[in-house]
């Protein structure tokens, strides 16, 4: 007797602590028509801290040979506010092509190493009603439509848009630059330049009209003769006549067309001018009118003749 009580306690004991965990398993509907899909949710609630390790059942590709699953969403902790529990859910998507009544198998879950289980379901699946005034008949051959511009136009109208825009894109590129070239302005046509002579000659009288050496200013006026010479000559004879000293330009022009006078009275110049800018030395009048005169007669006596071919 007193052993049969005991039982009797340990397995209200062991009830007490199953209500604490709760499995399941829910259709949302239990009748389908062939290849229709049902949600089947499995789920587990138990009171908070009282589960340190839970083992969900295995799902396959199938439940069972008439059974196949479609999808599984895993499994999500959620919180069920109206009892307080907390619970586990997981939803497969089933599906079945044989018509009949098919048992949804029981799953097993390992809650702190003890088993529980679901409860069995039962999904029926009925197959397609047909009108019983129609006729079965045999699938058709595939029918190909005729080319529709309309159509074609409809699945591609995004490429269209795209494509005539770009073409409106460079039809206003292509307008506006051929408007831009029909208005512009001819350019001027520039004179040609003036021979090399005339132009240091032009230059010389422009310099003497000024009177620089009148005003008291003998280097400015020895410096801008001498630069007027050195580039007449580095542009006729072709050497660097404004980068170099008085005696490099001379040794430079003794295979040049110059005579030995005309080589004489450039150095002349070249060396009175050196002595006035970097020795101070003060050029009477006389000096500064001869400089002139010389310079002018050297480019005169040194212009290449028209037969030459030169500026």
């Amino acid at each position: 007797m007193r052993w049969m009580v005991l039982a009797i306690l340990l397995a209200l004991c062991t009830g007490l602590r199953a209500q604490n965990t709760i499995v399941g398993a829910d259709l949302d509907t239990t009748r389908i028509r062939i290849g229709e899909q049902v949600q089947l949710r499995l789920q587990i609630s138990y009171a908070p801290g009282s589960v340190s390790k839970i083992q969900w059942p295995t799902v396959g590709d199938t439940l069972n040979a008439h059974l196949e699953v479609v999808s599984d969403t895993g499994v999500d902790t959620v919180k069920n506010a109206a009892s307080g529990l907390d619970q586990q859910v997981r939803t497969l998507t089933i599906t079945s092509f044989d018509t009949g009544f098919w048992a949804v198998p029981p799953f097993r879950f390992l809650v702190n190493d003890q088993p529980l289980e679901t409860a069995a379901q039962l999904l029926e699946v009925r197959s397609m009603e047909l009108d019983s005034a129609m006729v079965v008949r045999d699938i058709k051959d595939i029918h190909t439509l005729p080319f529709s511009v309309g159509y074609w136009l409809k699945k591609h109208s995004k490429w269209v848009a795209i494509g005539l825009g770009a073409l409106a894109l460079i039809a206003a590129v292509f307008y506006f630059v051929k408007k831009r070239v029909r208005n512009k302005v001819p350019k001027a046509i520039e004179a040609p330049e003036r021979p090399l002579v005339e132009r240091i000659l032009s230059a010389l009288d422009k310099l003497e009209k000024e009177r620089v050496w009148q005003q008291g200013d003998h280097k400015g006026y020895q410096s801008r003769v001498t630069d007027l010479l050195r580039g007449y000559i580095e542009e006729r004879y072709q050497v660097p006549a404004m980068e170099s000293t008085t005696e490099e330009l001379m040794n430079e022009l003794r295979v040049s067309p110059l005579n030995t006078d005309q080589r004489g009275q450039l150095e002349n110049m070249l060396r009175a001018a050196d002595m006035v800018k970097f020795a101070k030395a003060l050029p009477s009048p006389q000096e500064n009118e001869q400089m002139m005169v010389g310079a002018t007669r050297f480019v005169r006596d040194t212009a290449p003749s028209a037969t030459t071919g030169h500026a």
